[in-house]
């Protein structure tokens, strides 16, 4: 196999890629491998288009496109992700970090007073461990739990807290079959699994095949289904004036706030993304349920 030009390389990714993803998108995943096998600068292609690659290096450009046409997402194919500062470890057992949830960590940062940094919290539906990794990372003194459902995720959660040098605390069960014996904890965050499974056909091919299921989608029928389990769980564990954060489906917000209040959960706030769209849920427990009941 002859050396092959990085130009060349780069209009077979245009060519293969162009009915699963726009060009400059093809571009930027180009870009990603590029830096990441090779450290290569982004300015390389412009200014040296004629660049030769060796065999060796052309294969594995070469490989990872037939991963990209298969449907697998860059950052599955690099193996990491970059987070709040971090370089996290991904597979398809965890959910790809978004920059939605950097928005939501960042809100939460700027909200949390840093000579309270001994808190107890504990991020719900962890996954790669990103959201507890940069909480932990940002307030050392605090003790941070994370649970997951799944196994795997927490494997590649625990692997993060190593490479991250962090220390977690980590729980496999169901938020929704929680069990008893928790501690008391003063902060709750989670960016739960909320699309509708009726949302599946409209999905990226990349994200609906690739991504884990268990994490994304909720029955149609109870959208607000793993909500409801968070609420209820706060209700339970969190101290008097404990804080919940969540990330939501844009098109829940305001049964979302309603489903907090229902609850008994005070100072609530309904806040948008970059993009205008309604995408987390703060609420502070009052320390006792409405006289209603909980839902």
């Amino acid at each position: 196999m002859k050396p092959i030009l990085l130009k060349e390389l780069r209009e077979q990714y245009r060519d293969e890629l162009k009915e699963l993803y726009p060009a400059s998108e093809i571009d930027s995943i180009f870009q990603m491998l590029m830096d990441h096998f090779f450290n290569f600068p982004r300015t390389l292609i412009a200014l040296e288009p004629n660049k030769e690659l060796e065999p060796a290096d052309a294969k594995l450009l070469c490989d990872s496109l037939q991963e990209l046409r298969a449907n697998k997402p860059v950052q599955y194919v690099i193996g990491s992700v970059p987070f709040m500062g971090m370089d996290l470890r991904v597979s398809p057992a965890v959910l790809i970090p978004r920059p939605e949830t950097e928005e939501m960590l960042q809100w939460i940062l700027k909200e949390t007073n840093p000579v309270h940094n001994k808190l107890r919290t504990i991020d719900i539906g962890t996954g790669s461990g990103c959201i507890a990794l940069a909480f932990k990372k940002h307030f050392p003194a605090a003790e941070v739990h994370a649970m997951d459902l799944s196994q795997p995720a927490l494997e590649i959660a625990r692997k993060n807290a190593q490479e991250q040098n962090l220390e977690l605390i980590l729980h496999q069960g169901d938020i929704c079959n929680p069990g008893k014996n928790w501690p008391v904890f003063d902060l709750l965050i989670s960016n739960p699994p909320y699309v509708p499974e009726k949302e599946w056909h409209q999905m990226d091919l990349h994200v609906r095949d690739s991504e884990p299921g268990l994490a994304l989608f909720v029955p149609d029928s109870d959208p607000l289904l793993v909500f409801r389990c968070i609420c209820r769980f706060g209700s339970e564990n969190l101290k008097t004036g404990g804080l919940v954060y969540v990330e939501i489906h844009k098109d829940f917000g305001p049964q979302v706030r309603n489903l907090f209040r229902e609850f008994g959960y005070t100072d609530i706030v309904l806040k948008k993304d970059i993009f205008g769209k309604d995408r987390f849920v703060r609420g502070r427990w009052t320390g006792s349920p409405p006289d209603s009941g909980n839902p």
